[in-house]
């Protein structure tokens, strides 16, 4: 239950206003919460390992406006604690993490719609010139709702919810449990076709791709070497523009 509730926090702060839109931009990210939960769980490398594999399935991921395609915080952190504490494999944890993503999102446009209400207050506190009254509303309502939810729901999921997950993996059939394996392995590619559907708009996205492609697949380098070169290669290429953008303007 302690740990339960410490990862509740980190999700609760993730959730809430006080995370600065940094949420977003990183501690959304599955590759990121699977490691945090790993570490809180005792297992590090495998909250990696299986926040990479949902990572992947959602790289090509966009929030645009308000339209939300999927709960990965919810994917993220659910997925890499049931994976840990049900002894799954990571395909297994994988598909059972993707669910979680889309049964969350049901949840999106509830929080929308009631942080909607806020608004018209705001818009009064704002023609009363009240900036206070402006600032506590940012964050009072937006931290109470992150309580209700994602905070709440995962904290007992996360308590209660591995053995019962425990019991159905080890109960289930191995045919099953092998169709669920390779199922597990093929949504990355889910992710990855559309994060290529973007980068086919740019040849030189597209190039890039196919060298890390080639990198790992065909020579056999490691995520670090691919991670050294691809920052190196982004140096290069900025400092190059740089340069071009300073000669143009002489």
């Amino acid at each position: 239950m302690i740990q339960a509730l410490i990862i509740g926090l980190y999700v609760w702060w993730v959730a809430s206003p006080f995370s600065i839109n940094l949420s977003f931009m990183v501690f959304t990210r599955p590759l990121v919460s699977g490691a945090i939960v790993g570490l809180v769980l005792g297992d590090l490398q495998k909250g990696i390992m299986i926040g990479a594999a949902i990572n992947a399935v959602y790289i090509g991921y966009m929030h645009t406006g308000g339209s939300v395609t999927a709960d990965i915080t919810s994917a993220g952190v659910v997925g890499a604690a049931m994976g840990i504490l049900a002894n799954m494999s990571v395909e297994a944890a994988l598909a059972f993490a993707i669910p979680i993503g889309l049964i969350g999102n049901a949840m999106s446009p509830l929080m929308m719609a009631v942080k909607s209400l806020f608004v018209h207050r705001a818009d009064r506190y704002a023609e009363a010139g009240d900036t206070r009254g402006i600032a506590l509303l940012n964050l009072i309502p937006g931290t109470l709702l992150a309580l209700l939810y994602p905070t709440i729901p995962i904290v007992l999921i996360i308590a209660f919810g591995a053995e019962p997950v425990q019991a159905i993996v080890e109960a289930m059939p191995m045919k099953l449990m092998a169709g669920i394996t390779v199922t597990g392995k093929l949504l990355p590619a889910v992710g990855y076709a559309m994060l290529l559907r973007y980068m086919a708009r740019d040849t030189l996205d597209v190039a890039i791709y196919l060298i890390g492609f080639v990198l790992a697949a065909y020579l056999k380098l490691d995520i670090i070497g691919i991670v050294m070169l691809g920052s190196a290669m982004a140096l290069l290429m900025y400092f190059r523009n740089s340069d071009k953008g300073v000669a143009a303007n002489v």
